[in-house]
């Protein structure tokens, strides 16, 4: 496969209603939160996609005809750009995740985009193809997981860089002709020794305890509150006129109607999302299969993983189902907080089976150290004083503004909740850390992925002497901190005790 190659000339097709959809999405966002603006009519907003739209497509031409790519032994290169030409150079033992998806126009051309995750690529930690034969990908795929050389340390690992760019003016060299070509392997179905699948029951289980609801209830809300645009001036005075005679309880009935919408919205994205969902793990690599409309397959290596998540929201706690993610260096997407789903749902009393069998470092007998008694005061305080300023200004000036009064108490009630939820511990070369802030999160580090361990004290919590903890690790790009606030001064030392690696007086003496 060293030899300069092209993508599938679909790329341009691929490419060009990736940017028809962004202009859809500008256009409505132009026609909800536009309409006030005097600037311009509809004929000007027509010209004005039509001609981002034949720019894009000129643009996703030239695209497709600079941007090349090579397989080599040690590396992936690419070259693309008209006037200034770019270059990357993605050494193998760099590459920390592989993802392969297939989106519905991907999948009628027979197609898939392969994402490679790095680390430490600076601003550009991502590398995608996006139209290639699945043959194709899938010995890419194989050829930069295949680790023939030495493996860089991990200390060299997060200091070097794992994309080595360089931007050079376009000239008229030539390329460098192919050696050969090698042959492409056919695509094997990727078995491993160990396999999971979420059920069709968990599965709808997971989407009716989904969060996002409020997203979606949000969207849906602000296409309503423009359908007045298309209703005739007579027919919209009647209905504004019968809504302001209705009750409160016909208005409480559409905020309903509207969060029900939302809900279903939810349910069915997330029914797409994690259809399929697949876990087979092989050695050291762990095959992630999802997707009914957009199909994707991730590949992440074990020994990448720096910390395992456990998030229980308000609609999942109760009944005692959790979702489970990791924390890699490479592999998380945006929309999942940079993290990646290692398991969409299931039983809090099922997390360390399935972690002995998918990430057995992981599955350690966990016992939290409950917070000092002074540290309730202030999980309280910090949401009762807004939720009486809020319920005095309500009760003022709004009419049966008295109901708010019940804010202070919920208010007060969550924060001993979040106070009895909070926790820390450590042992098996792990720490542990249990919050909330509306869902709760516990979070499973080993030592050795520890960056740093840090504490800070405010002002407030100088009188209790207490701490806030940080706990920082390793992730896709920047890296992410874990904190637990107002902590006692001993657990703190406890924690710096566990993770320091100077040993103290007792050891040396033994």
């Amino acid at each position: 496969m060293n030899k300069w190659r092209r993508q599938h000339s679909a790329a341009i097709f691929i490419g060009f209603l990736s940017n028809l959809k962004e202009v859809f999405i500008t256009m409505i966002a132009v026609l909800i939160f536009g309409q006030s603006s005097q600037a311009g009519g509809a004929l000007f907003y027509t010209i004005l996609f039509a001609g981002i739209l034949i720019v894009s497509l000129v643009s996703g031409i030239i695209k497709w005809w600079t941007f090349r790519y090579q397989l080599l032994e040690d590396e992936l290169q690419v070259r693309q750009g008209l006037i200034f030409r770019k270059k990357r150079y993605i050494r193998k033992e760099r590459v920390q995740s592989i993802d392969i998806n297939a989106n519905l126009l991907q999948r009628l051309f027979e197609l898939v985009e392969l994402r490679i995750e790095t680390a430490g690529g600076g601003g550009e930690p991502e590398f995608r193809l996006i139209a290639l034969g699945k043959e194709e990908a899938a010995a890419i795929k194989r050829e930069l997981l295949i680790k023939e050389h030495s493996p860089v340390s991990e200390t060299d690992e997060s200091e070097t860089s794992a994309v080595l760019t360089e931007e050079t003016e376009t000239d008229s060299a030539s390329e460098t002709p192919a050696v050969m070509d090698d042959e492409i392997p056919e695509t094997e179905e990727e078995e491993g020794t160990y396999k999971w699948k979420l059920s069709p029951q968990r599965l709808i289980a997971a989407a009716l305890t989904s969060s996002g609801i409020g997203i979606a209830a949000t969207f849906v809300a602000a296409i309503v509150s423009q359908v007045q645009q298309f209703i005739p001036p007579f027919l919209y005075e009647r209905m504004i006129g019968w809504i302001i005679h209705s009750s409160v309880m016909l208005i409480g009935f559409w905020i309903v109607v509207i969060l029900l919408i939302g809900w279903l919205i939810t349910i069915i994205r997330t029914v797409l999302k994690y259809g399929y969902f697949t876990i087979r793990k092989k050695d050291d690599e762990i095959h992630i299969s999802r997707g009914v409309l957009e199909q994707r397959q991730l590949t992440l290596s074990a020994n990448k993983i720096t910390a395992v998540r456990l998030v229980q929201n308000l609609l999942r706690q109760p009944f005692g189902y959790t979702a489970v993610y990791v924390e890699s260096k490479g592999g998380g997407r945006k929309d999942e907080d940079l993290s990646t789903i290692l398991i969409p749902l299931c039983k809090m009393k099922e997390v360390d089976t399935l972690l002995s069998d998918i990430l057995p470092e992981y599955a350690v007998k966990r016992e939290y150290s409950s917070l000092p008694k002074e540290s309730l005061r202030r999980y309280m305080l910090r949401l009762l004083m807004p939720a009486l300023a809020a319920a005095a200004l309500i009760t003022y000036f709004a009419p049966f503004g008295w109901i708010s009064l019940f804010l202070p108490v919920v208010a007060a009630a969550y924060g001993y909740w979040q106070y009895i939820d909070a926790g820390i511990g450590n042992g098996s070369g792990m720490v542990w850390i249990r919050s909330r802030s509306v869902a709760r999160s516990e979070v499973i580090v080993p030592r050795k992925r520890i960056q740093a361990m840090t504490s800070t004290q405010n002002i407030l919590q100088k009188f209790d002497d207490l701490f806030t903890i940080h706990v920082s690790i390793i992730t896709s790009i920047v890296g992410k901190t874990f904190s637990l606030k107002h902590i006692g001064k001993e657990q703190r030392d406890n924690q710096f005790q566990w993770y320091s690696y100077e040993e103290t007086e007792e050891e040396r003496k033994e």
